[in-house]
């Protein structure tokens, strides 16, 4: 447990306790124990077990909530799946006081900041992020307290211009480093860094199909681990950044096609080139970080 920061946020609500939400909570509860955590959703039983859990403090249904619950001041973490965010946001910041800071956990940013800023309030009120962490089990029970330590969190500053400072102390206070990013160029990054490994393990799973299973090694295992992802939340991911994914997919068509075509010509050094490119790559990624 941390000293208590005396600027650290006295009440954050989380709007959707799954894993990252949960996470969230479990890091908050760790390091600042007086802290407030107030848990929303649709589902009474989960949130029940979450506060059980010792996750949140307090806990309300998302139906339930009015003005009387934004009046002091607080901060909003929305985790909820990326199609849903904006429209959450909008409903949240016409019940929220000026002393309240919205923010989000979503993997996309530009169509959720465009949403919202076409509203407003909401625009007013909210700061996009995303912290670059997670898993591929769902909900509050694989929650982690340290899942955002030394994660680069991408802050992308809007409107609500004293709540960028609120938002980035935030995500520094429970391990984050902070990266300034427009919206588009997140979507951009992401699309080759995130959302592209998740369509390769995928399209690696279906090549292999379930009749090869039985000939896998730790290789295929720890290049498809994500293909357990969610589907309908990585659908929801990857039709939000339908272009960016597009054109990351063509980056990655095209490396896969120096490969066939070396391959098909008997090219064994432009094959050992191409790996070694990778290796070099991948093995930076292996470096700590200063």
């Amino acid at each position: 447990m941390q000293d208590e920061d005396p600027e650290f946020e006295r009440r954050v609500v989380i709007a959707g306790v799954g894993l990252i939400g949960g996470s969230i909570a479990a890091a908050v509860r760790e390091r600042f124990p007086d802290t407030k955590v107030i848990g929303v959703g649709r589902n009474a039983e989960r949130l029940a077990a979450a506060e059980t859990a010792g996750l949140l403090t307090s806990w309300k249904l998302s139906d339930a909530l009015s003005t009387e619950d934004f009046q002091t001041p607080a901060l909003i973490v929305i985790c909820l799946p990326v199609h849903m965010i904006a429209a959450e946001a909008v409903r949240l910041s016409a019940l929220a006081s000026d002393s309240v800071v919205i923010t989000d956990a979503g993997s996309i940013k530009g169509s959720i900041c465009a949403a919202i800023e076409s509203d407003a309030a909401a625009a007013k009120s909210f700061v996009g992020s995303h912290p670059i962490a997670g898993g591929e089990r769902g909900g509050f029970e694989h929650a982690e307290e340290t899942l955002f330590e030394g994660r680069v969190c991408v802050v992308t500053p809007g409107r609500c211009e004293t709540g960028t400072a609120r938002v980035q102390r935030f995500w520094k206070s429970i391990g984050c480093r902070i990266l300034e990013m427009s919206p588009d160029d997140h979507d951009r990054v992401l699309a080759l860094t995130s959302h592209l490994p998740h369509v390769m393990a995928a399209a690696t799973a279906l090549a292999v199909g379930e009749e090869h299973l039985d000939m896998t090694g730790s290789g295929f295992r720890d290049n498809t681990r994500i293909a357990a992802g969610d589907p309908g939340i990585w659908q929801g991911i990857l039709a939000g950044n339908r272009e960016q994914v597009v054109s990351a997919l063509q980056q990655a068509e095209a490396v896969l096609a120096k490969y066939r075509t070396a391959l098909e010509q008997g090219d064994d050094d432009q094959v050992h080139t191409l790996l070694s490119d990778a290796r070099k790559i991948r093995t930076a990624l292996q470096q700590p970080t200063t």
